[in-house]
């Protein structure tokens, strides 16, 4: 990516950070704020954003064009303070397959209730007759690769300074209510994106589960049991039969998760923000073999290692080219603040389309049109809970069979 950038004119200082995760930047007890604050790994970023304005120039950068990237819990990272309402340090921002709802945030009192069940868990005493004070004590004193040993990902707390919404959903992100004393005006545009076939980061951790088996029984299940006035017709619509192996199965659900969990939520992105949104659809498919067969799926991960070009010298001629068409839109962007492509708007939904043949601006009739398998899902969506149908289908289904539901 530096390489190309030079090349063509666009030269820029990239900034990687690193930021606590897990129970380190996540556990959170609002009984206990001092020892146990919300969301500390979003305030290690806080700290690295300061640093970055402050210092930057000194290494030749400007802090006056400066774009935030993220890329799944990193772009869900960049969303958050997007819409914190509070001051940030970029012009535009760019979110690779991630958002609000990419791993959903909890309530104070969901934070309570897993911090006293982790301290449980990592075997404290008394759980029951001590202050929460004395707990998140006695956890800050436990060595750090034990808290690390819980394998708790890292949650965000909503209703919290950084998160100042109750809900952290799509329908959110759709229509953002910012606080009135919001000072983030510096913020312009940015670009949205999910790749096709997102869910693959799912089937690529369950095909192998021991204990995660009768995928098509367990989700059949789930939408049979969920609040759906017509839970047949999204198991239609994913061709989910009860005879489906474990392998057809989860291929199917993961669509599922990919249409709803990861370009729904890119597109309630795009609905909300008051700037200009550009949206992008990548759907360069794999060329790598793995759990999931060479360049059949366009895979959660596989833009972001493209983009940085970490496998160029592993790539075709062909998919070089696209890979660099794509690239220098980026780069573009990046340098100059310069429209990648025509902005996202609810009458036209205009995207750019990143396949086999190269980067074309589509239309909305392409991608969701009414005869096409979004355009079916956001319908069915609608049809269930209006504004709200598209998280009953990511909380009240496909997260409930990534849980581990039955």
């Amino acid at each position: 990516m530096c390489e190309d950038a030079m090349q063509q004119g666009f030269p820029h200082i990239f900034v990687s950070l690193n930021y606590r995760l897990g129970g380190l930047g996540f556990f959170h007890s609002p009984e206990a704020p001092d020892l146990m604050p919300a969301n500390n790994g979003l305030h290690d970023q806080l700290i690295a954003f300061d640093w970055i304005k402050r210092f930057i120039s000194g290494f030749g950068g400007d802090a006056n064009n400066i774009t935030a990237m993220g890329q799944s819990a990193g772009g869900m990272s960049v969303t958050i303070h997007n819409l914190s309402g509070q001051p940030n340090i970029w012009k535009r921002s760019i979110q690779f397959s991630g958002s609000l709802v990419t791993m959903p945030a909890k309530t104070p009192q969901q934070h309570q209730e897993n911090f006293l069940t982790q301290a449980e868990n990592f075997g404290l005493d008394d759980i029951a007759n001590k202050p929460s004070a004395q707990i998140a004590q006695e956890m800050i004193d436990l060595p750090d690769h034990k808290l690390r040993s819980a394998g708790y990902v890292g949650l965000p707390c909503s209703s919290s300074f950084l998160l100042p919404y109750a809900s952290a959903s799509m329908a959110t992100m759709s229509r953002p209510l910012k606080p009135e004393s919001s000072s983030n005006d510096l913020l312009e545009s940015q670009i949205v994106s999910s790749t096709t076939y997102d869910g693959g980061i799912s089937y690529n951790l369950m095909i192998e589960s021991h204990s995660r088996k009768f995928h098509a029984r367990s989700f059949i299940n789930i939408v049979n049991s969920s609040n759906l006035a017509q839970p047949q017709d999204l198991l239609d619509l994913y061709d989910i039969l009860p005879s489906d192996d474990d392998p057809t199965a989860l291929r199917k659900i993961c669509q599922f998760e990919s249409d709803i969990g990861f370009f729904a939520a890119s597109l309630s992105q795009a609905k909300g923000f008051p700037g200009k949104s550009h949206l992008l659809i990548f759907d360069l498919r794999n060329p790598f073999v793995g759990l999931l067969p060479a360049q059949e799926c366009a895979t959660h991960t596989w833009d972001i290692v493209a983009l940085l070009g970490a496998c160029e010298d592993r790539l075709d001629k062909a998919y070089k080219a696209v890979v660099r068409e794509f690239r220098a839109k980026i780069l573009r962007y990046v340098a100059t603040g310069e429209e990648p492509w025509p902005a996202w708007t609810a009458e036209e939904g205009l995207a750019l389309l990143v396949d086999k043949e190269g980067c074309e601006v589509v239309g909305k009739e392409y991608y969701m049109g009414r005869d096409t398998r979004r355009g079916k899902l956001l319908a069915l969506a609608e049809a269930e809970a209006g504004e709200n149908g598209a998280d009953l289908l990511w909380d009240g289904v496909c997260r409930r069979f990534l849980m581990g539901g039955t």
